[in-house]
Formats: structure tokens, sequence, C-alpha cells
């Protein structure tokens, strides 16, 4: 009877072992996932720093461009107006297709974290037991 509860008690550890080894290996594949979405989005944000900036020169420039309207009404500036149209539109796309990079990022992140879970899943469940 001791035999059969000692048996029955190492196999309650080993199950628990065997879990936390589990736990223990999805927890660091999460992080691996976690720390490539990091880079990604680290990489994002280094693109919206440049657009941040062209946003402040073409701010200075609009402010610029009020100061010498008000000052002389007489200049033609129509050819200012149309440079920093053009450069408007083009950075009203370049905002369009940041706003897009969030959600496809954490779209690329989503599927590689369930495929990985999927292969290693798939690589514990082909495990055969021991022979007894």
């Amino acid at each position: 009877m001791t035999k059969i509860i000692l048996d029955l008690l190492k196999a309650m550890i080993n199950a628990t072992l065997l879990l936390l080894a589990l736990c223990l290996f999805l927890g660091w594949m999460l992080m691996s996932s976690v720390q490539g979405v990091t880079a990604k989005v680290t990489e994002a944000i280094t693109q919206v720093a440049p657009v941040q900036h062209r946003i402040e020169g073409l701010r200075l420039e609009v402010a610029g461009l009020r100061t010498d309207i008000s000052r002389r009404p007489e200049l033609a500036l129509s050819g200012q107006l149309t440079a920093l149209d053009q450069r408007l539109t083009a950075l009203q796309h370049e905002m369009s297709e940041l706003r897009q990079l969030p959600s496809d990022i954490i779209a690329i992140a989503a599927q590689t974290a369930a495929s990985e879970l999927v292969g290693h899943l798939g690589q514990l469940t082909s495990c055969l037991p021991p022979p007894s």
C-alpha cells in the first residue's frame, strides 16, 4: 500500500514538473513573439518620426506665408501655395499608409504567434509514450 502511494506521489510530481516545463516553454515562445512585435512597432515609430518633422516644417512654412500675406497682400504667392498643396497631398498619402501600419503589425504578430503555437503543440502531440 505504501509503495502505491509513493508511486502516485511520484507520478503527481512528474506531471506537475511536466506541466511547469510546458508552461515555461510556452511563456518563452510568447516572449519571443512579443519581442518580434516590439521590434516591428519600434520600426514603425522610426518611420513616423520623419513625417512629424515634415509636418512641423509645413506648419512653419504656412505661418511664414500667413505673415507674408498679412504684410504684403499684393504678392503673387500662387507658386508657393501650389508647392505647399503638393507637399500636403504627399504628406496625406504617407499618413494614410502609416495609419494602416499598426493593424498590419498586429495581424502579422497574431498570425505568427498562432502558427508557432500550433506547430509546437503539433510537435508535442506527436510524441509517443515510452515503451512499457
